[in-house]
């Protein structure tokens, strides 16, 4: 357990980040000035551990709120905790490939171990896709090629 915030990426939140988790986003909506929370998985951490990547569709409206406030903080469950990683987002212009979509590039500026005094995750959550099996690989090689840019 992190006792104090740091300033990057562990080693094992670097391997842990490599796509296909469930994270949850938060950003602040440029209309009511609430936070907005999302979820996404195409996300990858950069091996220096001082950027993450992340893909979302080209309207989102996450991505529309960090244009317009790009401070915001990932949620991640996993190595055994919950961490709460925040940074400041730069958006991509429209990437079009088998669907258009925008890269988010965070440059991180706090990780912190958030879980509950005396609390351990025993289990990542999972998830499944629901779509067709080849256009989801089909997307996720595309996507992560980028990510990995």
């Amino acid at each position: 357990m992190m006792s104090k915030a740091q300033e990057k990426l562990s080693q094992e939140l670097i391997d842990l980040l490599q796509g296909e988790k469930i994270v949850s986003l938060i950003t602040t909506d440029g209309e009511t000035n609430q936070p907005n929370l999302s979820v996404i998985s195409w996300l990858v951490a950069h091996p220096e551990g001082d950027k993450i990547k992340f893909a979302v569709g080209h309207n989102a409206h996450s991505a529309k709120n960090i244009q317009g406030n790009p401070h915001l903080v990932l949620g991640v469950i996993g190595a055994e905790s919950c961490y709460s990683i925040t940074g400041k987002g730069t958006v991509s212009d429209v990437i079009e490939r088998t669907m258009k979509l925008r890269v988010i590039t965070v440059d991180v500026e706090s990780v912190e171990d958030v879980i509950f005094y005396g609390g351990k995750i025993t289990q990542e959550p999972a998830y499944e896709k629901t779509y067709d099996p080849n256009l989801a690989k089909k997307l996720d090689d595309e996507i992560y090629a980028l990510l990995k840019e």
